[in-house]
């Protein structure tokens, strides 16, 4: 199975989450949106941490948008796969 589309919808999610304005968002549900992704993705077991890592860099690779590619570098750090 290809897990890039999958990673890349996560992806996407945590930014429209992390970059909403609040007239499109409440701020405490888009909190309360990353951290259950955030719970979700700290299930995976350490080879899966590793393989989801390696996929967010990809994606990150793919970005067009110097922004956007250091949010998603970042994603690791931020949900606590890594420190």
């Amino acid at each position: 199975m290809n897990k890039k589309p999958l990673v890349r919808a996560i992806v996407a999610a945590m930014i429209f989450l992390e970059e909403s304005s609040s007239d499109e968002v409440d701020p405490d549900a888009a909190v309360r949106g990353m951290e259950s992704i955030a719970h979700e993705l700290l299930k995976f077991a350490e080879v899966d941490r590793f393989k989801f890592i390696e996929l967010v860099e990809v994606v990150a690779s793919d970005s067009l948008d110097e922004h956007e590619a250091r949010f998603i570098r970042n994603i690791p750090q931020m949900i606590g796969l890594v420190e």
